[in-house]
């Protein structure tokens, strides 16, 4: 397999482990039933091809890298970012970009002690509603990659935002989540856009050429 497409097949399946709530690790054999040696040699029967594959591929980064001033480094990094996203977390990103930060709310189940226990949604908020996304339910997942990727940050409870937490706390998603577990327990959070969100969005701003001229 050429290493250019090796690259799309992991991000692939990277962006379908991030949209779906699983982990990546997941999909990867268990540490129990499959170690690497401690040479940090590749496994026996892991395919000779694929292993030229990932050399190949990271002889071609470094080659590339040695040739990259700083202006083409960033570029490239701001275009790799782009293509890692869809056109919903596109529409979030723009919304995020206005400044504003928004409400996120993550559902656990309360322990019997009253603390926080397991999570089973991180991450629901109402920027979704507010970028108009097509797939509502699959903001907690967009928000995730946003935050994974550097492009968004997430911050604590904001005491403005409280209506706006009220208006989540009734989202289908979050009720879901909700009657997932025996004891609910709700916790407030934000999200805004990060620094380097800031510096991606003003260099490929669709209105951006247009408001200087």
């Amino acid at each position: 397999m050429a290493p250019r497409n090796l690259v799309h097949r992991v991000g692939r399946m990277a962006g379908w482990a991030a949209r779906t709530g699983y982990q990546l690790t997941k999909l990867l054999p268990s540490a129990e039933n499959e170690r690497v040696p401690h040479s940090g040699a590749l496994p026996d029967h892991f395919p000779a091809h694929r292993a030229d594959s990932l050399r190949a591929l990271m002889a071609e980064l470094l080659t590339e890298s040695a040739d990259l001033g700083r202006q083409q480094a960033t570029l490239r990094l701001y275009e790799t970012a782009l293509r890692s996203l869809v056109p919903d977390e596109a529409r979030l990103l723009a919304t995020l970009a206005e400044g504003s930060p928004f409400p996120t709310l993550d559902v656990a189940e309360r322990t019997l002690l009253g603390g926080t226990g397991g999570f089973v949604l991180r991450n629901a908020s109402t920027v979704g509603r507010a970028a108009g996304v097509t797939l509502a339910d699959h903001v907690p997942g967009y928000i995730t990659r946003l935050v994974a990727f550097g492009l968004a940050d997430l911050g604590p409870e904001d005491g403005a935002l409280s209506t706006h937490y009220e208006v989540l706390a009734a989202d289908e998603v979050v009720l879901d989540a909700a009657r997932a577990v025996r004891r609910p327990s709700f916790v407030r959070g934000t999200v805004r856009i990060s620094g380097f969100g800031a510096r991606l969005w003003r260099a490929c701003d669709p209105a951006g050429e247009e408001a200087a001229r």
